[in-house]
Order: C-alpha cells, then sequence, then structure tokens
C-alpha cells in the first residue's frame, strides 16, 4: 500500500520515539518533518483522534492504544471530527505456544510485538512447559530450543518499550512431557507428563522456575497453567500416598505453588477446569451454580482463566452459563479464546473469527477484565503463529472499537497491515474443499490427505476426485497475492497445495485402477505421478523450513523433516510395489487385495498414515 500521507508528530513523549522508529516502517503514512502536525497527548481516559480546525490531535492512556491510533490517523485526517475509543477490557494479550516444538527466534517475537502494538494489544504470554533456561537443571528443557534467560530479557525490555507486559505463562503441574521424559526427573514424577506433588524436589524445581521467571520478566503476574491433569496421583504419588481424592491432591499442591509466588512478589493465575472438574466432574457446563464449598476452596489472589475454543454462537446460553459461574467466584476472571492454528499446516482463521464473535461479544457486554487470544501448536506448530493476523485484529477491534461487525474489522485490517483481509485468508485455503463448511470445528484435511497411505485407502470414502483440480487452483490463486511482509507464509500455502494437487486423491486413483485393471493408469501413477510429488514435497520441504527459520529457532523443525521424509520413503517403496506388479515380479499387491471397512475413526493423521502404530 502506497504512503500517501505524511504527519509530523508534535509533543512527542521521550519514551515513544525509540519503539516508534521500530514500527515506522509498518505504518500507512510517511513521519516527516514537512507533513501535517499532529500534536501527542497522554490523557487519563482513553484513545481518541481529534481534528478541528485544522488541528489534529492524538490522545491515549496507555502506550499501544498511541499505536494503534497510528493506523487510523489518515482517515480520521481525511474524515475530520472527533474519533474516540472506550476499552472495553483492562488487557488484551495474546498467548504464543513456544513449547510443542515452534520457539521464537528473538527477531520474530520482537515482530511479533510490534503487530500487537499497532492493533493495541497490552500485554503478551510465551506459553513455555519447559522452553526456558533455568539454573542447575540442564535437562529442563533440553535440545527443545528453550530461551535463554538473556533471551526473555531482551524480549521483556523490547515488549516494555511499546508498554505491552510480557507475562511468563509455565507450568507447574502437567505438561511437562518434554522434560519429565529424562531420566533425571524421574524422582519427582507421578506418572506420565505430570510432576510428584508432595515430593521436595518437586517444590525445588518449581521455585527455580518461578525465580527465573522474577529474573527475567518486569511483570507483577504469572501464568501457572494447572490444567488437564487427569491422572494426578495415580502414578507414584498413589504407590507413596495411597489413594486420595485428585481435588485434595491439587489443592495442597496450589497452596504451596502460590505461597511461592508471594515470595517472588507474582500475582498467580490458573486455568479454571480443575475448579469445574471438583464441582461437576467435567468443564463446561449449561446449568447449575458452582458449589459454594468449591469456590472457598479458591485461593484470593488467585485469576481464574475460563478457556474456550469450541462454544458455537447457537450454545450462547451456555457460554453466558459460564462466564456467570466463574463470576460467582471473588477472584479476577480472565477469559482466553482461540485463534486458531493448530493441529495442522494452516490456520483456521475462518472457524475462528465465526466462533469468536460471539465469544468476543459476550466478553464486551459481560465486561470481563482480561481476554487472552490463544495460538496453541499441537502436533508440531507446523502453522505459524503469524497465520492468525485477522483473527487478532478481530480481538483488537472488539476490545476497542464502538462496534466490530466484519467490515469493520476488514477495513481495519487493511489499515493496520496494508494488506487485504481476504487475501489474508487465503492462508486457511489447504483446509477449505468443495464439500467442507467454512465453519466446522476444523477438521485439517490437508494433514489428513497428505499423509493419507497411498495404498491404505482410509480416506477412499471421503475423497473427492476433485480435489486435485481444486487444489491445482488454490496453488495459482495463492501465488496470485501481490508481495507483502507475510509473503512467505504464502509462499509455504502455494507449496503445500502443490503437493496436494498430486497427493490428495492418489490413494482413490491407484486403488481404481488397480481393481479395474487399470495397467496404464498404474503406469502414469507410477513414472510420471509419484516422482512429480516427491519434487514437489521436496520444495514444499525447503519453504516449510524457511518460513520456519525466520519465524522461529531452528529446534523443532525436525520433526517436520522426519514426518516428510517419512512420507517420501513411503511414495518411493509404493513407485517399487506398483512397477514390480507392472513388470510381472508382483502377483498382487497385498494392501490393495485388502477390503476396505467403512469407519469414521479418522480422529487423528496417524491413523490415515499407517495401520500400524506409529
Amino acid at each position: 500500500m502506497e504512503k500517501s500521507m505524511k504527519i509530523k508528530l508534535l509533543n512527542l513523549p521521550e519514551d515513544l520515539k525509540q519503539p516508534l522508529l521500530e514500527v515506522a516502517d509498518l505504518l500507512q503514512v510517511n513521519l516527516s518533518e514537512d507533513g501535517i502536525p499532529v500534536t501527542v497527548k497522554q490523557n487519563g481516559s482513553g484513545p481518541k483522534i481529534l481534528c478541528a480546525d485544522g488541528n489534529v490531535t492524538i490522545e491515549y492512556h496507555k502506550k499501544p492504544e498511541f499505536f494503534r491510533l497510528l493506523t487510523l490517523l489518515p482517515e480520521r485526517i481525511s474524515e475530520g471530527g472527533v474519533y474516540e475509543e472506550n476499552p472495553a477490557h483492562e488487557d488484551l494479550c495474546l498467548m504464543s505456544d513456544c513449547s510443542r516444538n515452534a520457539v521464537y527466534n528473538v527477531p520474530a517475537a520482537k515482530r511479533m510485538i510490534r503487530y500487537l502494538a499497532l492493533m493495541g494489544f497490552t500485554s503478551f504470554m510465551l506459553y513455555t512447559e519447559d522452553t526456558y533456561e533455568i539454573p542447575d537443571y540442564p535437562f529442563f528443557g533440553y535440545l527443545r530450543g528453550r530461551f535463554t534467560r538473556e533471551e526473555l530479557r531482551e524480549i521483556d525490555q523490547y515488549a516494555c518499550s511499546f508498554g505491552i507486559e510480557v507475562i511468563p505463562c509455565i507450568q507447574v503441574l502437567a505438561h511437562l512431557e518434554g522434560s519429565l521424559r529424562w531420566s533425571t526427573f524421574n524422582e519427582i514424577t507421578d506418572v506420565g507428563n505430570i510432576l510428584l506433588v508432595g515430593e521436595e524436589k518437586t517444590y525445588a524445581l518449581i521455585r527455580s522456575m518461578i525465580q527465573t521467571c522474577r529474573e527475567c520478566f518486569s511483570s507483577g503476574r504469572i501464568h501457572l497453567g494447572m490444567d488437564e491433569a487427569h491422572l494426578l496421583g495415580s502414578g507414584k504419588y498413589l504407590d507413596t500416598n495411597g489413594y486420595r481424592p485428585r481435588s485434595e491432591i491439587i489443592l495442597e499442591h496450589l497452596d504451596r505453588v502460590v505461597k511461592i509466588c508471594e515470595e517472588f512478589q507474582f500475582a498467580p493465575m490458573i486455568w479454571s477446569d480443575m475448579f469445574f472438574r471438583i464441582a461437576f466432574h467435567t468443564y463446561y457446563i449449561d446449568h447449575g451454580e458452582i458449589p459454594s464449598e468449591v469456590i472457598k476452596l479458591v485461593p484470593k489472589n488467585l485469576s481464574l482463566v475460563y478457556w474456550d475454543y469450541y462454544t458455537k454462537p447457537d450454545q450462547e446460553q451456555r457460554f453466558r452459563h459460564m462466564i456467570h459461574c466463574h463470576q460467582q467466584f471473588s477472584n479476577p476472571l480472565i477469559f482466553a479464546g482461540g485463534a486458531w492454528k493448530w493441529g495442522g499446516m494452516a490456520p483456521s482463521n475462518y472457524f475462528s473469527l465465526w466462533v469468536n464473535d460471539m465469544h468476543l461479544k459476550v466478553c464486551k457486554e459481560e465486561r470481563v477484565p482480561m481476554v487472552i487470544a490463544t495460538t496453541w501448536g499441537d502436533n508440531g506448530a507446523e502453522a505459524s503463529n503469524f497465520s492468525v493476523m485477522p483473527t487478532l485484529q478481530q480481538y483488537a477491534e472488539y476490545a476497542y472499537a464502538n462496534g466490530a461487525d466484519r467490515e469493520w474489522v476488514k477495513k481495519r485490517f487493511q489499515q493496520t497491515f496494508g494488506l487485504p483481509f481476504d487475501d489474508f485468508l487465503l492462508l486457511d485455503s489447504p483446509n477449505l474443499l468443495s464439500n467442507t463448511n467454512l465453519c466446522e470445528n476444523p477438521r485439517n484435511p490437508a494433514k489428513y490427505l497428505l499423509y493419507n497411505d497411498p495404498l491404505g485407502g482410509w480416506l477412499d470414502d471421503f475423497v473427492s476426485k476433485n480435489y486435485a483440480k481444486e487444489y491445482a487452483e488454490k496453488q495459482r490463486t495463492l501465488q496470485k497475492v501481490p508481495e507483502n511482509q507475510f509473503g512467505y507464509m504464502f509462499k509455504t500455502s502455494a507449496a503445500l497445495c502443490a503437493v496436494l494437487s498430486l497427493k490428495a486423491t492418489l490413494s482413490l486413483e491407484i486403488r481404481s485402477a488397480y481393481k479395474s485393471g487399470h495397467s496404464e493408469a498404474l503406469r502414469e501413477i507410477c513414472d510420471k505421478r509419484i516422482p512429480e510429488l516427491l519434487g514437489a514435497l521436496e520444495n514444499y520441504l525447503i519453504t516449510a523450513r524457511e518460513e520456519w527459520f525466520y519465524d522461529n529457532k531452528t529446534f523443532g523443525f525436525d520433526v517436520v523433516e522426519l514426518r516428510i521424509g517419512g512420507l517420501k520413503e513411503r511414495l518411493r517403496s509404493v513407485k517399487l510395489l506398483l512397477a514390480k506388479y507392472l513388470d510381472g515380479s508382483l502377483d498382487q499387491i497385498e494392501q490393495l487385495e485388502q477390503e476396505l471397512l467403512h469407519t469414521k475413526n479418522t480422529s487423528t493423521w496417524r491413523q490415515i498414515a499407517s495401520g500400524n502404530i506409529i
């Protein structure tokens, strides 16, 4: 987008000068000494732009509001008058998953901070289960690309210059499989990924975790996690202490951890599901009140984070009930919704936007103090943290704007990033096929089709013959998007679609040709199709690697390489089997003789890649 307007900022506070230089290239205005004079003023109320009698003034309360207003400035100057926003929440936060292979490199973390500032986000969480170094525990985050203490301090200080608080986000009970797999932690492991409650060495580790956070972050808040410890007390704890209700164990643990937080002057928050499971043995409920005895269990200095990525617009009553149940606690309420990019190679912005319209509307109406957008990286973080910018813009507009309909979000995205909203949504396209609903709970068909075994036939009932043409068209469309700061992601997405144009229907075509005795079709697949597919896979791997290294530390991509490498070898094996069958060395191909059973049990890509155990 060409910058047609020049502005000159007057009375700019000293602490805004350096961060302003950091985002200058991203703004849709030029900062110039001969530009339109714009007076900068800090107030005690909120973001405002006043244009009257040839004078332009920006007023802000928090630093991120100033940067957000800069993205609105060209339009407001052109239209004149007064523009004012009334922030709906005390805090708007992004949580980035840095625990499932992808760990930001420092330049990428800074890049995200700049984008967050332009949208008006006020806080940033790096979700680190074990991906940060702590003294005296060399196997904690070993070979995982963990942040050094110096890197965390650098990110924290950089964010502070924009007025963005970096809140440490760790785990002190479960979700620690990255480190607990090492034998050095056997003494403090209960079962699986869960720490052994009551063991003093466990609390020595946790104390070191929290002390490290205190030394690396300026924030006075900390997220302790403590969710989904479903098998707590069933392993070594059971052997040592006998049976105790899970609720008793977790509350005992929480009390000790909260005291450590107090020692290091942290105000803690945790996921709220544990207390609902104590009360109802489930999380999401659409009726019933929280028992008073459960409410009394929660320490008063603890914030509760209600996470919900799934509740759909037609379930608004349930969502409101969950909010009201959380409000019955005398604890600060935080809501965490989803900016879906987990589980596969492409984001799910369409689904996120659809679900979040209701979630964010209700949170705004209920004046929920803090809202978090989460970008989890389940199953390998194959989609970039930067692939969900439209969803993050939606969060920002619900937080600040008087109205946040889709057209407004689109306009604001263009103003913030200089890129059409609908162009960016093309990153979703590998998962958007002709027979899929844009608003379905994400199923990641691109990943299923990529790893679907060529001889297995797992997806034959679901695959359309049109998929090859659809993916070829998606590739062409992605390649036509004008060059922009996110171009590296479009390159990767186009390369993936090129692969799927050759791979999506491969199993269906092989089985059909084999069953019908169409040897010419099998030979075409053997001699041409599979070699082309192998070349396309190599190109995809190259582009995906470039994307990964731009956004993340080099650790973690080995998992993607192992998966793609395995697929390539499987294709070579299939080519060999087809060649042997065609030249008469094999009387039959055993997998293709196997009768296909109809099943809906295709919940994971592993089941589709192989009938054997991966």
